[in-house]
């Protein structure tokens, strides 16, 4: 299914434009990761409805995304491996959220780790997306710093339920640019400095 509507997809853009081989490539890339992401939140969505879970769901999600989006981290090495890691995370967060009980110790606490973890370790690249450019990389520290700040402040002021979601976000994507996470899994950590100064 996958195939097929990736190269009808391709076709029309042939029609439509004279590309090279090398251009074609990288469209088929595109398209084939935009597939994978549109499936798969579908996939998801329709979980969260079947458990009940959609309104939690919609809040992890938007709060993955846009952490995620600055701090990057670590991908699963296969297709299959991404679809069960992201699976459980996706669908098991949003579950235990309703179940957790944190005082307010532990909220300071937690915060205080996800402040220090992303100062030292966002972004995080990996060896198929290293983030050479230093002023880009300065960038995305400082839009996580901010974003996990916001985060902290709704862990503190929204309902327990919405509170424990940013905790588990900012939990799991926390794991994401963990270098232990990456030596475990013998996985290239800092790949930027494979291209500096040469």
């Amino acid at each position: 299914m996958k195939n097929i509507i990736i190269n009808k997809l391709i076709n029309l853009i042939q029609k439509e434009n004279k590309y090279d081989d090398i251009k074609l490539q990288e469209i088929r890339y595109g398209i084939s990761a935009l597939y994978i992401i549109i499936s798969r939140s579908l996939f998801y969505l329709f979980i969260s409805l079947l458990l009940g879970i959609f309104q939690e769901f919609v809040i992890f999600f938007i709060s993955y995304v846009i952490i995620r989006s600055f701090s990057f981290g670590l991908h699963a090495k296969s297709s299959l491996g991404c679809l069960i890691v992201s699976s459980i995370a996706f669908v098991g967060i949003p579950l235990i959220a309703d179940m957790l009980i944190l005082n307010i110790f532990i909220k300071i606490i937690f915060s205080i780790y996800f402040f220090v973890t992303f100062l030292l370790y966002s972004p995080a690249d990996t060896p198929k997306r290293p983030l050479i450019n230093q002023t880009k990389r300065n960038k995305l520290k400082k839009f996580s710093l901010i974003t996990i700040l916001i985060y902290i402040i709704g862990i503190f002021t929204l309902n327990d339920i919405y509170s424990n979601i940013l905790i588990l976000v900012l939990f799991y994507q926390s794991l994401l640019i963990s270098p232990f996470l990456y030596k475990i899994t013998n996985t290239n950590y800092k790949n930027y400095l494979n291209y500096e100064f040469k």
